[in-house]
């Protein structure tokens, strides 16, 4: 069952309990040392009145009984209330399945550069909808480990900031660089890569520390230096024709590097 961490609040899946204090704790809370456990400062206390270790053996009720399916549906819904990427995710996925049973449910949703002030709630939905299941394989994978990364640092309403504004100015670029630069404004756009970039800048701009292992560098990179190669590739390929919307990537990138500074300067976030 999911928990909220209670050091930082969020909403951990498989939570982790420590076996000192007996609170829950998500994984990068989840070591005594990392939470500052008032039950290790006990337990070494006890080692030093009495000399010698012992064998601690924390008080554990168990309760064997069948979940009925109102709390499994109560459990499952509590995880995505406390986990913004987690909930992202979900409406990812149940927005990929209705446009397999509606047909016309893609048209109405997705984001076209020629009815942008028309249909201004595109600039939101079309980060729900996906290509194919392979494209929402791929981005869904991004959002839970990076998205998941960045949520814990800077809370889940700040991550979903970061989220939606930078899908909505991915949205934005991609539109004027379909109208102005390449002519071609009846192109839609759908995914939600362009968001997922900009929560991956922000999330470099916060902690450049983190080493990422990428499928075609054997050793692990810094993210900044990840960072800076995709948008490169993507400036590089920027004109070539291919079916990516490489202007909304980079403008989702521009927007997390700006949020991510803001938040940095203002130091709403956490280290670890």
């Amino acid at each position: 069952m999911s928990k909220q961490c209670d050091l930082c609040g969020f909403t951990e899946p498989l939570p982790f309990t420590c076996k000192f204090c007996g609170n829950s704790f998500c994984y990068n809370h989840r070591l005594p040392e990392s939470h500052n456990c008032p039950g290790l400062v006990l337990y070494k206390q006890k080692i030093q009145d009495t000399g010698k270790l012992y064998h601690y053996e924390p008080e554990m009720k168990v309760h064997m009984r069948k979940s009925s399916a109102f709390r499994q549906v109560n459990s499952f819904l509590s995880v995505l209330k406390g986990n913004a990427s987690l909930a992202i995710l979900a409406v990812a996925v149940i927005s990929f399945l209705l446009q397999i049973i509606i047909p016309v449910y893609s048209f109405y949703f997705a984001l076209y550069p020629v009815d942008i002030f028309s249909r201004p709630w595109t600039l939101v939905t079309h980060m729900f909808l996906h290509g194919g299941g392979t494209h929402l394989l791929f981005n869904m994978l991004f959002l839970y480990f990076i998205g998941t990364e960045l949520e814990r640092r800077i809370g889940s309403r700040q991550f979903l900031t970061v989220f939606m504004v930078s899908g909505i100015v991915a949205g934005i670029g991609y539109s004027l660089w379909s109208i102005f630069i390449m002519g071609n404004p009846f192109a839609a756009a759908v995914g939600a890569s362009g968001a997922l970039f900009g929560v991956f800048a922000a999330l470099a701009i916060i902690a450049p520390h983190i080493r990422l292992y990428l499928f075609f560098i054997p050793v692990p990179v810094k993210i900044t230096h990840a960072l800076i190669l995709f948008a490169l590739f993507d400036l590089l390929f920027i004109g070539s024709g291919d079916p990516i919307a490489r202007s909304a990537h980079l403008s989702g990138v521009v927007a997390g590097v700006f949020i991510g500074r803001h938040l940095k300067g203002k130091k709403q976030y956490m280290m670890y």
